[in-house]
């Protein structure tokens, strides 16, 4: 393990890197004034808010930005290698040969982080004390703010890693290291669980501006990752073995993260309820109270007897745009001071047009003749999809392989159905998709109203048998599916019937429900470093690989089926390898056995 510290030089470096949130705002945007001393630096309320906003920088930095990708998408169903890529890194983690040698396994840049986020923690009660403008209730929300950082990044490595060190120390130069030993996956999410607890009626509730309310920590923001965590919690106990060890913990977590679903979504009816009151609209008894739908940015569209045009989308706000109204916490880029090149790199490069290191599975693109009422569909996006043209490049009727623009895209625009329905009939009208320029702008959604959403529904599937709570889960889902299939539910279509969700189909049982959360989950998060961190989650929950593998993953993998499936036949090869550096940095951590170099490497030669 490398030691968790920040040293003067590194401290320095960063607090005079630029970061903007926005070209106009200044917190977050750190300029050089004179040379800083760790030992010297604590003194005031802007020296605290410049180490604050470092912490916010690093997020953005490309080290973490490709773990995102790397440990959220790259073993899931969405993506493959893109044909005659020739990088062996790529292909070794695609085909589950997982080599501890492989610096994509470092988790170095997320302790960086969670000991910026202690420095803050540690120093900030000092500042209390100092600064006679900077008070202990000014100091609260930024308490919260570095707790929750600190529990995000976390989150991240014990989804990646499984077991992992707790870090709540900071450490301040060279001469200072630490080792700790790996916790189990348990005891990490029970700190994690009671850190978030803790802070999260402390959090800020509004920071003045939209920028700051999308791109800082908020109540809300707390909420969600504390039910995501529970959701994480819950799935994990849920199997037969969990429950002989935990017992009954597992229905309390999945009421623990409903219940934080419905503070956000309270919160974010309650929001754009005082927003429609202050422009002069008339709620409540005289008209009507705020639904889900009311949230959702729609899709609006023109129709004809022939055609179904998308003319402003919903893309454009949550992607485009950024920080819509459903945004609950983004990473910032302006394209200037700072820039998201990962996406260019692993979708889309826009510069040189061509595509990135990925591309799209067939799970994705190939057919579209299943409707979206199937158990487990074989074919992701239903023909009337338009998160099926959002996501990807499509050029024409032959082509072959399919880049992801998501996040790529600036606009989208003109998507007509009669052409959108047919891959052979595509042309240049079907959709025009506007790319950004160099370089790319475009913020990383953490968190969105979506998930809330989709995480609430996916708890209600499992603690609720009953058709009126299914039926209350269906409609969550429902609400998200129909927002990007309009053309489904318009009488103009002949076929709706089998074009949108039906309702019977999913509410006569808990694993439907399940199975239409999952399926939805990858409509919508196709590309935004989800999917592996869904499909652990729900191989836990089942207690085995299997149902993940038969369900999910086998459609990617076809003439290797076989192989891959046999290398990740255990729950433990779901867990990344401990990086080799690490484990010669520090003697207390151990490897992953699953992934020790000689059994990996025999994994490779007989399979």
């Amino acid at each position: 393990m490398k030691r968790y510290k920040i040293n003067k030089q590194t401290l320095i470096g960063c607090l005079i890197a630029c970061m903007t949130m926005s070209s106009c705002d200044d917190f977050l945007t750190i300029y050089p004034t004179s040379q800083i001393v760790e030992e010297d630096f604590w003194e005031d309320r802007n020296d605290l808010e410049n180490v604050v906003a470092s912490c916010y920088t690093r997020l953005t930095g490309s080290d973490i930005m490709s773990k995102f990708i790397i440990w959220g998408e790259m073993r899931g169903d969405n993506f493959t290698q893109k044909s005659g890529n020739n990088n062996t890194n790529i292909e070794n983690l695609m085909n589950a040969n997982l080599l501890p040698t492989n610096d994509m396994f470092s988790w170095t840049c997320f302790y960086n982080e969670i000991n910026y986020c202690n420095k803050v923690l540690v120093h900030g009660p000092e500042i209390v004390e100092k600064d006679q403008s900077f008070s202990d209730g000014d100091w609260q929300p930024i308490r919260a703010e570095m707790m929750t950082l600190r529990a995000l990044s976390h989150f991240y490595l014990v989804r990646a890693f499984g077991e992992i060190p707790y870090v709540t120390e900071d450490y301040n130069n060279d001469s200072q290291y630490f080792p700790l030993r790996q916790s189990p996956q348990q005891e990490v999410l029970d700190s994690i669980i009671m850190d978030l607890e803790e802070v999260k009626d402390y959090a800020m509730e509004d920071y003045g501006k939209t920028v700051y309310n999308k791109g800082r920590i908020t109540r809300k923001a707390v909420y969600t990752l504390l039910a995501d965590v529970y959701l994480w919690r819950a799935s994990k106990n849920a199997s037969a073995d969990s429950i002989a060890k935990y017992g009954n913990q597992y229905l309390s977590d999945y009421q623990k993260c409903i219940e934080c679903c419905d503070y956000v979504i309270e919160s974010m009816l309650s929001e754009q309820e005082e927003t429609l009151v202050k422009g002069g609209y008339v709620l409540g008894g005289l008209s009507r109270d705020l639904t889900i739908q009311d949230l959702l940015i729609p899709n609006e569209y023109s129709s004809s007897t022939n055609t179904f045009a998308l003319t402003v989308g919903a893309y454009d706000e949550l992607f485009g745009d950024g920080n819509s109204s459903e945004s609950i916490f983004e990473l910032q880029f302006d394209g200037t001071n700072n820039a998201n090149t990962l996406v260019t790199t692993y979708y889309q490069n826009i510069k040189d047009s061509k595509t990135g290191e990925l591309v799209l599975s067939d799970a994705l693109y190939g057919s579209v003749t299943e409707g979206p009422n199937a158990l487990y569909p074989a074919e992701t996006f239903p023909e009337t999809d338009y998160r099926r043209w959002e996501t990807t490049r499509y050029v024409s009727a032959t082509q072959s392989e399919y880049p992801c623009g998501k996040y790529v895209f600036s606009t989208m625009t003109q998507g007509t159905l009669n052409t959108l329905k047919d891959n052979s009939t595509y042309n240049d009208n079907t959709m025009m998709q506007q790319d950004r320029s160099l370089p790319c702008d475009a913020n990383w959604i953490i968190y969105r109203l979506s998930d809330v959403l989709l995480m609430k529904a996916e708890a209600m599937s499992q603690i609720y048998s009953d058709e009126e709570n299914l039926t209350k889960a269906f409609s969550l889902v429902a609400a998200i599916f129909e927002r990007s299939n309009p053309y489904a539910y318009t009488t103009s279509n002949t076929s709706a019937g089998t074009d949108s969700l039906v309702m019977g189909d999913f509410i006569s049982s808990q694993e439907s429900m399940e199975a239409l959360v999952m399926a939805e989950r990858q409509r919508e998060f196709v590309g935004e470093g989800k999917r592996w961190f869904d499909l652990v989650r729900y191989a836990q929950r089942k207690g085995s690989t299997e149902e993940m593998f038969d369900h999910f993953l086998s459609r990617k993998y076809g003439d290797n089926v076989k192989s891959v499936r046999s290398k990740l036949a255990t729950m433990q090869s779901l867990f990344n390898p401990v990086y080799e550096s690490e484990l010669d940095n520090n003697p207390l951590l151990h490897q992953n056995s699953i992934w020790e170099t000689t059994k990996s490497t025999s994994k490779t030669d007989d399979l």
